[in-house]
């Protein structure tokens, strides 16, 4: 099973030492700090001139306090992204080598959304909640020791109500989560249904269908607003508490130093920590929110990555390549054979199974696939019943295969060796071309495919696609193909005008 990405790695390690880093300079700092607005506020209660010395420490226990938050914020971002970048990749690797089947059972909405959402919340937890923790954990107990040295009765005594705040906030907390989780869900709803709405909003336009869609989309959206007035309340709820104690705990302060006598400057400093305790308790606050988010969002991420996985590999031979599959699908035996270099016909109700096999998009238990008498798959190109590209120029989108593109005199070559020569000279190579081939006709994709297929050297071509079937050109095209490379050729029927006859076979 494939794990999430490691936080320990060698950069992160370093970002989130320099955080603590910056967290013990803050802490000794805020010592100093302490200190000198104690002597400041004894030399203006004595109607003395304040000493150079406690000018110096204040300024230069805020300028290093501004400058370690600098760098400790741009470094936890940096964790934070980086993070992020090795999630983002593990996902998409993942999702890579799923099965073809299995892909086309998950919502794209659905898929897409672990990229956004889960995503935001991985940042937001590697890049402000765990720094922050980090750093309270350096920062708390320096001022807290502060705070005793300066009075060992406001210490102890002072703080009690924020104790007691605390520990009444820790019991709110526990239940955050599930906040959190439903809040997902609602989110998640929302955002799978509009991303799988807006490629057909216009046809489901002209069925009418807007106004049911819009009411739809309030209802979730009112639901939405309720589950997240909740989960803010909860997380303002617990800062609201936290505020209470700490006004609690100063005006303990107040009257612990008006009874015990304690000197005024003594006082002030000691607020003035208690303010930094405060804080880094608020940050606390905020961290325990963004992990519960995080926790949420990596269940979701584990569950995907628990998937199975097809090991595919993307190796070109130097000689023609043969294809044996034994075994059974479903109910269906299978023995199918073809020497390398030659062409093949599958036919049959699992033709287009056996076909997905052989081009490694689905595994089958009760398959044995061999290539050459191995099992690993060699360079395989597969042309289904969709064309497959990404926006961009036409030298991009056939030499989607290729590690290392051709020349444009040998893309130019091929691309009028199958018949599109005209669609060269209208624009060229670098003439740019919609997602999927959007804007072609069939057969332009058709021949852009075994392009793609020739120019990417591949050992295999598995053709199953209507769009061949219905080509009155194939023939002609297999000819062109043939010519340009040696691949071993498996055409595969299509399923609507197989035979009854349920074992794929060869012909």
């Amino acid at each position: 099973m494939t794990l999430l990405p490691p936080v320990a790695t060698r950069d992160r390690v370093f970002d989130a030492v320099l955080v603590v880093s910056c967290g013990i300079v803050q802490a000794a700092a805020l010592a100093v700090a302490a200190f000198a607005t104690r002597d400041a506020f004894a030399a203006l209660h004595g109607g003395v001139p304040l000493a150079s010395t406690t000018m110096l420490e204040l300024a230069l226990a805020g300028a290093l306090t501004a400058l370690c938050l600098f760098i400790s914020g741009c470094r936890a971002e940096r964790l934070g992204q980086s993070y992020a970048i090795d999630l983002r990749r593990t996902l998409y690797a993942k999702i890579a080598q799923m099965p073809k089947a299995r892909h086309e059972e998950r919502r794209v909405g659905a898929l897409s959304l672990r990229f956004v959402g889960d995503l935001s919340a991985a940042r937001l937890w590697f890049g402000r909640g765990l720094p922050e923790v980090l750093s309270a954990c350096v920062v708390l107990p320096g001022a807290v020791g502060i705070l005793y040295a300066l009075s060992p009765v406001l210490a102890t005594r002072g703080l009690v109500p924020l104790a007691i705040a605390l520990v009444v906030m820790a019991v709110a907390a526990w239940h955050l989560e599930r906040r959190h989780r439903r809040l997902r869900q609602r989110r998640a709803g929302i955002a799978i249904s509009m991303i799988e709405r807006i490629a057909i909003a216009p046809e489901l336009d002209v069925m009418g269908r807007t106004g049911t869609e819009l009411r739809r989309l309030d209802a979730q959206g009112v639901r939405l607003r309720d589950d997240a007035v909740a989960r803010r309340g909860r997380t303002v709820g617990l800062q609201s508490l936290l505020q209470a104690g700490t006004a609690a705990s100063g005006l303990t302060m107040l009257w612990l130093a008006s009874m015990a006598g304690i000197a005024p400057a003594t006082v002030a400093a000691s607020l003035s920590v208690l303010a930094l305790v405060a804080l880094p308790l608020q940050h606390l606050g905020a961290a325990w929110d963004q992990y519960c988010a995080w926790r949420v969002a990596r269940g979701k991420a584990q569950n995907l990555l628990r998937e199975p996985a097809v090991r595919r590999y993307l190796k070109t031979s130097k000689a023609a390549v043969s294809v044996k599959a034994v075994g059974r699908l479903g109910d269906t035996p299978v023995a199918f054979e073809v020497a390398g270099g030659e062409t093949s016909h599958l036919t049959g109700s699992t033709s287009r199974h056996l076909a997905r096999a052989i081009a490694g998009l689905d595994t089958f238990d009760t398959l044995d696939l061999r290539f050459d008498g191995k099992a690993q798959h060699p360079c395989v190109s597969y042309i289904g019943d969709d064309h497959v590209g990404l926006q961009g120029s036409l030298r991009r989108s056939v030499t989607l295969m290729n590690r290392k593109r051709p020349t444009d005199e040998r893309i130019a070559e091929v691309l009028r060796g199958f018949g599109l020569g005209g669609l060269l000279a209208s624009g060229g190579l670098d003439q740019r071309l919609s997602e999927n081939g959007n804007g072609l006709s069939a057969a332009q994709t058709l021949r852009l495919d075994l392009a793609r297929a020739v120019l990417g050297k591949a050992d295999v071509i598995v053709i199953a696609s209507l769009r061949w079937s219905v080509e009155p050109e194939a023939r002609a095209l297999q000819e062109v193909l043939q010519e340009y490379s040696s691949a071993t050729l498996v055409l595969a029927e299509p399923s609507d005008t197989s035979s009854k006859t349920s074992t794929p076979k060869v012909i």
